[in-house]
């Protein structure tokens, strides 16, 4: 049946409204579910995981912070287990550890002590100075040694009473503990007064002796990390302790001023008054998390992290805390985007409807103005036809009849269209979400300043990277980038020696195997710079394709930084040189490789000749220049398999693997060769030699020790002859080992100043007057551990290493200094003081020009000093003594025969000597009251002196009787314990002086 006219709508109508009402429903539930089941989650998955880097953050600042100092200590103990440091004398300890400070701007101090109480400590002056506190509770008690330096090199030392011993200190007792690197808790540093912690471990040093050696670091420096830590825009950090005080603070509110907020430092972590971590804290305490969680506060929720950090056998806490709106994301931006594409999905589900409705009505609008035409027909629901004419119900019946048929084919229409859009809007929805989660993965690929990198295996070549990742490369633009083959972006060879491409081709597989990779990846980048990256690798699919991921961080100054520590510890800085510590490491390994090899190694053991004239007169710069010049001469005349390295002082040691006798001999030659010439430097010229020992392994040593201590027995044997070098024999072992040691401290003695030598002076009288005429300077050495040393002992020593030019002319500069202060005291010294002279130096041709050049220095005359040349010291080269005496004499010099009658001079050969005085010796003083033939020697001396006008002067004289028959003989002067004893400056001063 027809519907009334008056309530007819037009199909066109009624299909657009009702198929546009469902479509835009669909849209409008579909993108309201999106929002609310998918963006609201994966905003805050996205806002945690940015949290969580804050943290990821922190610890690697606290790695940097702590294991620099782990491995520093483990460092020292090669260092010091040889080579303990000296309770008197700090230097050797500054010196390993003044750069360990600078190195490390956390570290406060460095502290050690031993188990017999002795103390040393180094700390850093916030002036850029350094102070030094030395502790020996056996000998000083509570009373502290301090050294101070400050920045222009100006030094003071002073003494202080401090109930401190090293042995309570929680730092030793946490080392005793156990084995390995020691952290201490927290506490109060004794150096500074501050809240610390210290890094220590325990050393067994070769004497037997416990060594323990830390790295204070104080509190507020650790709580600088935290509180520079950057976590959200408002977001806290710092570390708790076990027990949750406050070991490293947070950023304080601007209101709170810095030394308050310091001061919080070990505080309960209450303290602190933040409600956001009172919270956090309660809620850990119940139930402990490590994961990121969400805290509700007064001002909103805050997201927290409670990350445990193991430090030694300590579990210290990592707490960041942020408001969770830091992390919100850009709700306007985010909605405005959602709007847009909500707006066009309407707009399309429009076109969709009125492109439907058009394809329904319009056949129907046709039809009906057909049926008009030819009988109005109309197939849409005519409308009530009321009338009586059979022909118009006709119509209206057969127009109803067609209506009918064709509502049966509009209605399979309409199904079929009804699944065409669900399966369009079901695939139009599946495409949204590909396309949002592509998007989104994109943006945090290409937005990211990680430098990420995507590989194609089978290429062999990037497809896509990052603009960070273009940058690192230095090629600006990613795209230049992409097409790249790995070893585009490689070194020729990587730091194992492989060739980068093979070594590329080995990383791709193991990561294809095992999923990922981590390894270290030497670069080189478009001008040649070569650059040092930790590489993640990951393997990933993507549809049928497997790739790999890779992530890049520049490690260049972490190597330089690691490389410069090794080399610190293993080269000598003055000469670049290998040190003792890899020369000994070295050697070990060619012994080994002869060992295995049934071949030979040998090592030649250097001492430079007359080096210590240098320093002495020059000073340690131009000292410092001639090493320098001595090391790249050495270098010169080696080969490349020969290592050559720098023991100490001006001692040098080359090891030369696969080298026998001949071929040691040859190296000698070559060595002692390079100094032939003479050594220019600062404007002055030095001409040094060389004394070579050589030990062959296996004969003359199975370890590198013994090789090194023989060589250096047979370099004694060489300084002590007339030969360049000699090679090592068991022999010369005899007796051997104390003098070497002796010898050596006998050396350090003179180089160091340390106050071991000092001069004896012994009166000399005019024997008629009992009135004094002058006195004799005598070398007395007291050794720190052995005690007094005799000259009978040490001279011989000396002799035979050839250290008498040293000894003489240190005993001229310090008579020299003598005279200077009892003169500046206003004491007047009657006649000269009288010096010993080495034979060595008699037959030096420049000892003249270098006494007198000496004397100058210190503002004195030749005229106040007499020269004791001994006769069988002159009688080795006779012509050239004479020749020397003459320039000494000319130069105003007195000079003086001692112990003459014990050698075998000459009468013509004294004639030509313009000697002053007859020294008799003491040998025939002693017994001449009763043995004839010391009287008659003592006589023959006193007339052939009076006839040759030559004064007389008797040593020994230990009696009235003797001093007597000496006067009666015609002796004019004598020495000896009945006159005066041999005492020091002060006490002589006090006796003969005032």
């Amino acid at each position: 049946m027809n519907p009334p006219v008056d309530n007819a709508v037009p199909l066109r109508q009624s299909l657009r409204v009702r198929v546009g009402l469902l479509v835009c429903g669909a849209v409008l539930v579909v993108a309201g579910g999106f929002v609310g089941l998918g963006f609201g989650p994966l905003a805050e998955r996205i806002a945690a995981s940015h949290f969580a880097t804050a943290t990821t953050r922190l610890q690697a600042e606290l790695d940097l912070a702590f294991s620099p100092a782990n491995r520093l200590l483990e460092m020292a103990d090669a260092w010091l287990a040889r080579t303990p440091p000296a309770i008197d004398d700090p230097a050797a300890f500054n010196h390993l550890f003044e750069p360990v400070l600078r190195a490390l701007p956390k570290a406060t101090s460095v502290v050690a002590g031993d188990n017999e109480g002795r103390g040393w400590m180094l700390l850093e002056l916030p002036d850029g100075g350094w102070r030094n506190r030395l502790t020996d509770r056996a000998r000083w008690g509570e009373r502290q040694r301090f050294l101070e330096r400050d920045a222009a090199g100006h030094s003071r030392e002073y003494w202080q009473e401090l109930d401190y011993d090293p042995r309570r200190r929680d730092w030793y007792r946490a080392a005793q503990a156990g084995d390995g690197i020691r952290w201490t808790a927290p506490y109060i540093l004794f150096t500074t007064g501050d809240p610390g912690i210290t890094a220590a471990r325990r050393i067994s040093l070769d004497d037997g002796r416990q060594l323990v050696l830390g790295i204070d670091l104080m509190l507020r420096d650790l709580s600088a990390t935290t509180m520079q830590a950057r976590v959200g825009e408002h977001g806290l950090a710092l570390v708790l302790t076990e027990d949750l005080r406050v070991l490293a603070l947070p950023a304080a509110a601007a209101t709170v001023p810095a030394q308050a907020w310091l001061a919080k430092v070990l505080k309960p972590a209450g303290e602190l008054g933040l409600p956001a971590l009172d919270r956090a804290l309660a809620e850990w305490r119940e139930r402990p998390f490590d994961n990121v969680r969400r805290v509700a506060g007064e001002d909103g929720d805050w997201f927290v992290r409670i990350v445990d950090y193991r430090l030694g056998d300590q579990t210290l806490h990592l707490v960041t805390l942020a408001p969770c709106a830091d992390f919100a994301p850009d709700w306007l931006s985010a909605g405005g985007i959602a709007a847009a594409g909500l707006l066009a999905m309407l707009a399309l589900a429009a076109l969709v409807v009125r492109q439907q409705a058009r394809r329904v009505a319009r056949p129907l609008e046709e039809l009906a103005a057909a049926s008009s035409r030819i009988g109005q027909l109309d197939f849409t629901p005519p409308s009530l036809v009321r009338s009586s004419i059979s022909e118009i119900r006709q119509l209206a019946a057969a127009h109803d009849g067609m209506r009918r048929l064709l509502q049966q084919n509009h209605a399979q229409i309409t199904a079929q269209a009804d699944e065409l859009r669900q399966q369009i809007a079901a695939l139009r929805q599946a495409e949204e979400k590909v396309r949002d989660s592509e998007a989104y993965n994109k943006l945090l690929f290409s937005d990211s300043r990680i430098p990420l990198v995507v590989l194609d295996p089978e290429r062999g070549c990037f497809i896509d990277c990052n603009q960070a990742a273009a940058d690192i490369y230095r090629y600006g633009d990613r795209h230049k980038v992409i097409g790249l083959r790995p070893a585009d972006v490689s070194a020729p060879y990587q730091s194992d020696g492989r060739a980068s491409p093979a070594a590329i081709d080995e990383k791709i597989r193991s990561a294809l195997a095992c999923g990922s990779l981590v390894f270290e990846w030497r670069h080189r980048r478009p001008d040649g710079e070569r650059w040092e990256a930790e590489v993640h690798l990951m393997a990933f699919h993507h549809g049928p394709r497997q790739l790999l991921q890779f992530s890049l961080q520049d490690i260049t100054d972490r190597k330089k930084a690691a490389q410069a520590l090794e080399h610190l510890a293993l080269y000598d800085p003055l000469t670049e040189l290998p040190n003792r510590a890899l020369f000994l490491d070295r050697l070990q390994q060619a012994q080994g490789l002869a060992t295995r090899n049934e071949g030979k190694v040998a090592v030649l053991f250097l001492d430079l000749d007359r080096f210590k004239e240098v320093n002495d007169t020059q000073g340690h710069e131009v000292g410092d220049a001639v090493l320098r010049e001595v090391a790249r001469r050495f270098r010169h005349v080696l080969r490349q398999n020969e290592l050559l390295a720098r023991l100490g002082g001006d001692e040098f040691a080359v090891v030369a693997p696969t080298v026998e006798h001949a071929g040691a001999a040859y190296i000698a030659d070559r060595l002692a060769h390079a100094l032939d010439a003479p050594i220019a430097a600062a404007g002055h010229v030095f001409s040094l030699g060389v004394s070579i020992g050589i030990a062959v392994h296996p004969n003359d040593g199975g370890t590198p020790d013994e090789l090194l201590r023989n060589a250096d027995i047979a370099m004694y044997r060489a300084k002590g002859g007339a030969q360049r070098y000699m090679f090592y024999d068991p022999g010369m072992s005899s007796g051997l080992a104390e003098r070497i040691a002796l010898a050596r401290d006998l050396k350090a003695a003179l180089q160091d100043g340390d106050g071991q030598l000092a001069l004896a002076f012994q009166p000399q009288f005019d024997l008629a007057c009992n009135r004094l005429v002058g006195a004799e300077a005598l070398l007395r050495w007291q050794h720190p551990q052995q005690g007094a040393i005799s000259p009978g002992v040490f001279i011989p020593i000396a002799e035979e290493r050839g250290m008498m030019p040293l000894l003489s002319t240190w005993v001229i500069d310090a008579a020299c200094r003598q005279l200077q202060a009892w003169q500046a005291a206003g004491l007047a010294f009657p006649g000269r003081l009288s010096i010993n002279i080495a034979a060595q130096q008699v037959e030096d041709a420049t000892f003249p020009k270098q006494a007198g050049e000496r004397i100058a220095q210190h503002g004195l005359t030749p005229a106040r000093f007499e020269l004791e040349l001994t006769e069988s010291g002159m009688m080795r080269n006779i012509d050239l003594a004479i020749e020397l005496a003459n320039q000494l004499s000319a130069a105003g010099f007195s000079l003086a025969i001692d112990d003459f009658g014990t050698g075998y001079s000459s009468l013509a050969y004294l004639k030509r000597l313009p000697a002053d005085k007859l020294k008799i010796d003491q040998s025939f003083v002693r017994d001449m009251l009763v043995d004839r033939n010391d009287h008659a020697i003592v006589a023959t001396v006193i007339a052939m002196g009076r006839t040759l006008g030559l004064r007389t002067i008797a040593e020994g004289i230990e009696s009235a009787e003797q001093a007597a028959a000496l006067l009666e003989l015609g002796c004019q002067e004598g020495q000896g314990y009945l006159l005066g004893r041999p005492v020091s400056a002060t006490v002589f001063a006090e006796r003969w002086l005032r």
